[in-house]
C-alpha cells in the first residue's frame, strides 16, 4: 500500500503544470510528449512534461487534407526519435524500438503497444514519465481512450495496473492555480 501511494505521490509531482502544455496542444494539433530536461540553467520547479508538434516524414507532406493524419505508430516512430526542442529530452531508454500496435479487441478504445524489452527495464519515475509520454501522445489521437503498453510482448510488472488513460494524468498545479482537462 505504501508503494502505491508512493508511486500516485510521484506521479502526481511528475505531471504537476503541465496544464498550460494541454491547452498548447489543443491549439497546435497533434502533440509529442517529452520529459523537460532539468539540467537547463533556468528550469526551475517546473512542469516535467511538455510537448513540441509533430511534423510529419518528409514522405507525407504535401498530401491531401485528412491523408496525412498520424497513426499510432507513426507517433510512437517520432517519440522514439526523440524531441527536437533542446530543453525537452526522450524518456526512454538507448536502444528502445517501437515494435507494434494495435486495437485490442475485447476492449474498444484501448490502443495495445508493444516495445522492444528495454522498456521493461524502466521502474519508478522513469516508467512513469515514459508511460504517460506515450499515453499523452496517443491519447490525441481519434478513438484512443486508453493504451496498454508492452515490454517485449509482456506486461510490465512495477505498474499498479496496465491500462493507462491521459485523464490519470495529474496536469493541472494546484499552487499556481491552474487547471486544465486532459
Amino acid at each position: 500500500m505504501k508503494a502505491y501511494l508512493c508511486l500516485l505521490a510521484a506521479l502526481a509531482l511528475v505531471l504537476a503544470a503541465c496544464g498550460t502544455q494541454e491547452k498548447q496542444a489543443a491549439a497546435e494539433g497533434v502533440q509529442l510528449w517529452f520529459a523537460v530536461d532539468a539540467r537547463q540553467p533556468d528550469y526551475g520547479h517546473g512542469p516535467a512534461l511538455a510537448c513540441e508538434p509533430y511534423q510529419p516524414p518528409e514522405s507525407q507532406i504535401g498530401t491531401p487534407e485528412g491523408e496525412s493524419d498520424p497513426n499510432p505508430g507513426a507517433l510512437l516512430e517520432a517519440l522514439m526519435n526523440g524531441p527536437k526542442d533542446p530543453e525537452l529530452t526522450s524518456p526512454f531508454p538507448r536502444g528502445l524500438t517501437f515494435q507494434w500496435w494495435e486495437w485490442d479487441p475485447d476492449n474498444p478504445g484501448t490502443l495495445r503497444v508493444g516495445m522492444s524489452e528495454q522498456y521493461g527495464g524502466l521502474t519508478d519515475i522513469s516508467l512513469t514519465l515514459a508511460d504517460y509520454c506515450i499515453v499523452l501522445t496517443l491519447s490525441q489521437l481519434e478513438g484512443v481512450e486508453t493504451v496498454e503498453i508492452t515490454a517485449r510482448g509482456r506486461q510490465v510488472s512495477y505498474r499498479s495496473h496496465q491500462v493507462l488513460s491521459a485523464e490519470e494524468a495529474v496536469l493541472w498545479d494546484e499552487l499556481a492555480g491552474e487547471t486544465a482537462a486532459p
